[in-house]
């Protein structure tokens, strides 16, 4: 059930904070994030167009012929290949959406912690790909002359940053991307994917091609690979789109 075994190893003394600090934020998964969801009742399944997620619910537009009473039990069926986490919950409120669809709010219930931490691993490559925000470029320190620095943050202690050529069309030359403490990046004329893990007594990463970062091995690179590939494809319009493309290509 769990998306993750060795990142996102979350504890059940941390997750409540967690939780706390995201009740009130809602993201919307992007376009091409292959996550899935439909109603259950009983044998009949009745596929939902996910509104948004959050740390406690889950809002989905579906037929109203299929949404649940206000306030009855409702059973959502989530899928993220090859995944599929089965959630419980409450009707919490409803907006019809033309003649046909329904608006409907989902307070959700965890009956077991692995059932929660399912869900946040679930909910973690939305939140750090969907809240990357472009920092002011007058507060990016432009610290090697041949590129243009650009850098964009985001929940997660996510930093994506980005190098530009000095040359006509300031092609992309390469990208770093910080996700917690799972880090990938890679050149553009080499077209390699990097993967890291940041070390825990690192304080700040200072900068490109800088050594506060160890290589990993193992499966564990292969899980921040698919973080990976699960992020770009909620990155923000903000992300230049010769960027998205390349990191989608990158992302494999």
């Amino acid at each position: 059930m769990l998306l993750f075994r060795r990142i996102f190893d979350f504890q059940k003394q941390d997750v409540q904070q967690f939780v706390d600090q995201r009740l009130n934020r809602r993201y919307t998964p992007g376009r091409l994030f292959p996550l899935r969801a439909a109603l259950v009742n009983g044998a009949r399944e009745t596929p939902a167009k996910i509104h948004d997620l959050s740390a406690s619910g889950i809002a989905l537009v579906t037929d109203r012929a299929a949404a649940p009473a206000p306030g009855k039990d409702a059973t959502v069926r989530l899928t993220l290949p090859p995944h599929v986490l089965e959630l419980h919950g409450h009707a919490a409120h409803f907006r019809p959406l033309g003649d046909d669809e329904m608006l409907c709010g989902l307070s959700l219930v965890f009956e077991d912690f692995t059932r929660l931490k399912s869900y946040l691993q679930l909910l973690q490559p939305v939140a750090i790909g969907g809240t990357l925000q472009a920092v002011d470029p007058a507060r990016v320190q432009q610290n090697e002359p041949r590129f243009i620095k650009q850098v964009f943050r985001g929940e997660s202690d996510s930093v994506l940053s980005i190098w530009l050529a000095k040359t006509p069309g300031t092609p992309l030359h390469s990208f770093e991307f910080r996700m917690r403490d799972y880090f990938v990046r890679a050149d553009a004329a080499v077209g390699v994917l990097e993967v890291f893990l940041r070390e825990q007594n690192e304080a700040t990463h200072k900068g490109k091609m800088t050594t506060p970062v160890f290589d990993t091995t193992g499966a564990a690179s292969e899980e921040i690979r698919q973080l990976f590939r699960w992020v770009v494809p909620n990155l923000p319009p903000e992300v230049p789109e010769d960027v998205r493309v390349f990191m989608l290509r990158m992302a494999g």
